[in-house]
């Protein structure tokens, strides 16, 4: 049987100026040279939170990912729950989006 998966267990880093952030999937599958679509158990990890969901395009090159998939942020005082993600200028800014809940801690 031919799998269907490009990578399996992709790992990547998004370099910010503020922070590196670790990024690991189950399964990876290219969508173009630079643009991986990354999914089941993906999740963005850095010294200061963890993001978690199932469906992200990650773009290697420009060290931005997207996601419309329900995700769940997890930091030290704080939790959002949202149905999609932005994360760009490298890592430094994060925007959530859809229906999304907040909880402080």
């Amino acid at each position: 049987m031919i799998s269907k998966i490009d990578i399996t267990e992709p790992k990547f880093a998004i370099n910010g100026s503020k922070q590196k952030i670790f990024v690991t999937a189950k399964e990876g599958n290219f969508v173009s040279d630079n643009k991986v679509l990354l999914e089941k158990d993906v999740k963005f990890e850095s010294s200061k939170f963890i993001i978690k969901t199932s469906k992200v395009i990650f773009d290697r090159e420009n060290q931005t990912a997207f996601s419309n998939a329900k995700s769940k942020f997890s930091a030290k005082k704080a939790e959002i729950l949202a149905e999609g993600f932005d994360i760009y200028d490298n890592g430094d800014k994060i925007k959530f989006f859809g229906n999304s809940k907040i909880i402080l801690e």
